[in-house]
């Protein structure tokens, strides 16, 4: 798929070439790839990217998709996402450009020790990495019969110490959350494992986590699968764990991924000094988000569906929710809300006991890698680089009412 370099033969022609390096993608991921390329003595000449065009980034300039389509020289182009990569490719080759690049030979002879340029801690800087690369494997290997799964997203509770308006997870439509029912859970993880050859990693959110007071029995039962590589708990600094809920987060394998919502994670402080004198794993940032919380029918072509979810940034996410398991955290929650139809297509039900592991197996691997779009999607304003910015976590006091479906929904 994309162009196979040896990373010095690569360096010396970037070097001699009077042909400009360009980064597609303005973002962390173009931070790291400067940072690799600028250790190796490689000028580079733009970022491109559809939303920060027309401006300076890290003192360098941004160009636009179209903007890059009218440069008269062929660029060496490196895809610098963490999502819709495959599209972005597909993008340039159409352009008629030739030089494109992944990043993952560029990563993987760089030391990252200093890169907290990027306003990354190392934990961040690595699984960053390693994520991409997963991504980009997955491309390579898209026609391989392994059943390898980038993300299970597992929903431990419906309950959150927040009641953001516009969670695009769906938690301020819950009038009564719950927590996950424990057996279900462990017997649900039970038939995935069996027939996923790989996964990289299990994310642990809800709401939030910690409300729930079996999030150690639940870590400590996902640490044992041995083709699972890792265990990322998604927390907004409000609660601190105790007892077995906090031992269990020293193990090597496990990472906090903290949000910073400014006062409403009023744990925050309390949390970082708390993992760092226990040498426990984490990440912080503070959020961007999209207007993508909201249930909202829209009548779309076919086109148009399969557009959107191509680019949508959670179309690699396999979600797991009270024993069934879904393509997105969107369709996961809106469908557990009884909110829209239910499309048996868009989900696989490992309650039933007496289905065939088989059965699971080729059930799974359609909804993961043979979905164009989800009946979800139509009710999504997408998220993607196209969707509007929003203001994270502005408050609710009350749960939203979920509207009606539009009768042509239903015909």
């Amino acid at each position: 798929m994309f162009k196979n370099y040896d990373i010095n033969h690569l360096v010396r022609t970037l070097k001699t070439s009077s042909d400009p390096v360009v980064l597609f993608g303005a973002g962390k991921y173009g931070k790291l790839a400067l940072h690799s390329l600028s250790k190796l003595g490689v000028k580079v000449s733009y970022f491109c990217d559809d939303e920060n065009k027309n401006d300076l980034y890290l003192k360098i300039p941004v160009i636009s998709p179209e903007e890059l389509s009218k440069l008269d020289i062929n660029p060496h182009i490196f895809i610098c996402c963490s999502y819709a990569i495959e599209p972005i490719f597909f993008r340039m080759k159409e352009i008629k450009f030739e030089n494109i690049y992944n990043c993952v030979n560029l990563f993987d002879n760089t030391d990252f020790s200093d890169s907290t340029f990027a306003n990354m801690n190392f934990n961040e800087t690595r699984r960053r990495v390693e994520l991409y690369k997963a991504e980009c494997n997955s491309l390579q290997r898209s026609n391989v019969k392994a059943l390898d799964i980038k993300y299970i997203d597992i929903v431990v509770t419906e309950a959150c110490s927040m009641k953001c308006q516009s969670c695009s997870n769906l938690m301020q439509y819950y009038l009564k959350p719950k927590n996950v029912d424990i057996d279900l859970l462990f017997k649900s993880v039970d038939k995935i494992m069996e027939v996923t050859d790989n996964l990289y990693e299990f994310r642990l959110l809800g709401g939030e986590p910690f409300v729930n007071v079996q999030i150690g029995k639940i870590v400590n039962k996902l640490l044992k699968y041995k083709n699972a590589k890792n265990v990322v708990i998604y927390s907004n600094a409000t609660i601190i764990p105790k007892g077995d809920n906090f031992e269990c987060l020293k193990n090597n394998k496990v990472l906090i991924d903290i949000t910073d919502y400014g006062e409403h994670s009023r744990k925050h402080k309390e949390y970082i000094e708390l993992f760092e004198a226990n040498n426990i794993r984490y990440t912080t940032n503070v959020p961007i988000w999209t207007d993508s919380g909201t249930i909202n029918y829209q009548k779309k072509s076919e086109e148009k569906l399969k557009h959107m979810f191509k680019n949508c940034c959670v179309n690699d996410i396999m979600t797991l929710l009270n024993g069934k398991l879904y393509r997105c955290p969107f369709s996961a929650n809106i469908m557990n809300l009884n909110a829209i139809p239910i499309d048996k297509t868009d989900l696989v039900d490992l309650t039933n006991d007496d289905k065939k592991i088989e059965t699971i197996k080729n059930e799974i691997n359609n909804l993961y890698k043979n979905k164009n779009y989800l009946t979800a999607c139509s009710y999504c304003n997408g998220r993607d680089y196209t969707v509007p910015k929003i203001k994270a976590a502005i408050q609710t006091k009350t749960p939203f009412k979920i509207p009606a479906a539009p009768s042509e929904a239903s015909n």
